[in-house]
């Protein structure tokens, strides 16, 4: 038999949580085979993989790569680690649909990071995803229909109910999507506009998001104090609309608080345990990252930037946005546990990398004080770190049956445009991480599981049929590491760097990494439910 590679002595571990064999693995066009015998099989090339480790190629079930993968084809922080496929589109952030006035309110806002890098001539999915298609991207692409942009685009940021009208255009954006093979609806009910919507919103909208197979991701309302209360809110919408559930970047935020994913965790495996479909993701730090105006009264973010920018000049309004701030931030964390990471002028560029404490210091003004000035200056595109989780607790959360690997970052670049600020390290470093950190040096699980949090639960979850595990038939994306020296190298101060230990990525049949060189064939595609590939 002709086929184009054959990779031999490798240790195959599936993607199934199986253990691992020796077996030969070869690639025909973009389908995996399983030869049984060498001496029948000629192959273009031929790959030696003593001493490695053969996987299927990772799935990022949690990703904000919706702008980057079309500025740099190459998905490189991403291919790098080995991961193949991005899941984009998450905590109800995406990069469609948007009317074209919203539009450029939200590229200007900067609520869609990296959107100045590239043109929007899109308006709907369906002219987003040929993008992806003309564009070309080494990486596939699995996307999610988010909730804040359906709710923005038909109802602005306004807190309140839709209307009956509303409600049906925005299961009428859902059909949309999930026609063209959207893997589900995602919410980011800590952001506006997702943060008005209630739970009968949410569950008559996850009700379509149902009908098509697809899962219902959030961000939930409230990761600290109210945790556990937002965690019954999320597998309420599931028991009402009987969509299959996953809880995004589980965690418990500040000291108070640490503890309490144990009691979140019995929750979602109760939940399972009467027949609900749940899971959630991770990413192995204790740092989060997302936008500073976050860390805002929901009051004052009602309206979007425009509004936002009024009560910030507004003396009175501003005064009682500082109090609330301050109360909530220094009974959590700290002023210095906030560490600035994007900004989007020049002017603030020297402040990227430093916390808040530190830019006080310089502007010789409170922490609130310079933290609400950043805000306005930069229209609220400011990205921060967040240090606000315990080593126990990420542990706790990895270790459990229900996780999946999903890094919560970007597909970026050492060099280029994605090369700015001082971004979160889990967009470098978060699959190697799990497998050096909690594998080999902690052995929280084996190698073989912690590759199926990373791979087959994923496209279980995700109804992806044809990727995810190594069986004859089965789409091409591998990675190939070295189970000794694979380990993520990217930190806090020094984000931009490649982890190290992968050998090499294909990527549907072709070579996208090899030993620290990208081949950018562009051959990725949309990841779709089903068999829709």
């Amino acid at each position: 038999m002709n086929i184009d590679t054959l990779i031999k002595n490798g240790f195959i571990i599936d993607g199934t949580g199986n253990k691992g064999c020796h077996q030969l693995v070869g690639i025909k066009g973009d389908k995996i085979i399983l030869p049984e015998n060498e001496s029948e099989i000629v192959a273009k090339e031929i790959v030696d993989a003593s001493g490695l480790v053969v996987a299927p190629g990772f799935i990022d079930i949690h990703t904000h790569s919706d702008i980057t993968l079309l500025v740099d084809s190459r998905g490189a922080s991403k291919v790098s680690q080995g991961v193949t496929t991005e899941i984009i589109g998450n905590c109800g952030m995406a990069a469609t649909p948007y009317p074209p006035a919203r539009k450029n309110e939200i590229r200007e806002a900067g609520s869609v990071i990296y959107a100045k890098e590239v043109e929007w001539s899109w308006e709907d999915y369906e002219e987003y995803l040929k993008k992806f298609q003309i564009t070309g991207v080494s990486m596939n692409v699995g996307f999610l229909i988010g909730h804040g942009a359906i709710r923005a685009a038909v109802m602005g940021f306004d807190d309140r109910k839709p209307t009956e009208v509303e409600l049906e255009r925005m299961k009428q954006y859902i059909k949309e999507g999930m026609k063209l093979g959207a893997v589900g609806m995602s919410s980011g009910l800590e952001y506006p506009p997702g943060m008005f919507a209630d739970v009968d919103e949410l569950a008559e909208l996850c009700k379509v998001v149902a009908e098509y197979g697809g899962i219902y991701s959030t961000h939930m309302r409230n990761e600290d104090d109210y945790l556990l209360d937002s965690i019954k809110e999320s597998i309420e919408v599931a028991r009402r609309s009987g969509v299959s559930l996953q809880v995004s970047h589980l965690k418990a935020v500040g000291k108070q608080n640490w503890g309490k994913v144990n009691d979140a965790i019995k929750l979602l495996e109760n939940a399972c345990h009467e027949g609900f479909n749940v899971n959630y993701d991770f990413y192995p730090y204790t740092a989060s990252s997302t936008s500073l105006t976050s860390q805002l009264p929901k009051w004052a973010q009602e309206g979007g930037w425009a509004r936002l920018e009024e009560r910030l000049l507004d003396e009175d309004l501003r005064q009682q946005i500082k109090k609330e701030v301050t109360v909530k931030l220094e009974t959590s964390v700290s002023w210095h546990s906030i560490m600035i990471a994007s900004v989007q002028t020049k002017i603030n560029k020297e402040l990227e990398g430093k916390n808040l404490e530190e830019i006080a210091d310089l502007k010789q003004k409170t922490p609130v004080e310079a933290m609400l000035d950043l805000i306005y200056e930069e229209k609220g595109a400011v990205k921060m770190i967040k240090f606000s989780m315990s080593e126990q607790d990420v542990r706790t959360v990895a270790r459990g049956k229900l996780s999946m690997v999903g890094s919560d970052g970007y597909a970026l670049a050492v060099d280029g445009p994605l090369s700015m600020g001082k971004p979160h390290p889990r967009s470098y470093g978060s699959f190697p991480r799990v497998i050096d950190q909690y594998q080999r040096k902690e052995k929280l699980f084996s190698l073989e599981e912690a590759i199926y949090k990373m791979t087959g639960a994923a496209a279980k979850k995700l109804n992806f049929t044809d990727r995810g595990i190594i069986k004859g038939g089965s789409f091409a994306d591998l990675v190939i590491f070295d189970p000794d020296l694979i380990k993520d190298a990217a930190t806090y101060t020094d984000a931009h760097q490649y982890s190290k230990g992968v050998h090499s990525v294909y990527v549907n049949g072709e070579k996208a990494y090899e030993k620290g060189k990208f081949l950018d064939p562009k051959s990725g595609m949309v990841a779709r439910t089903g068999t829709h590939d």
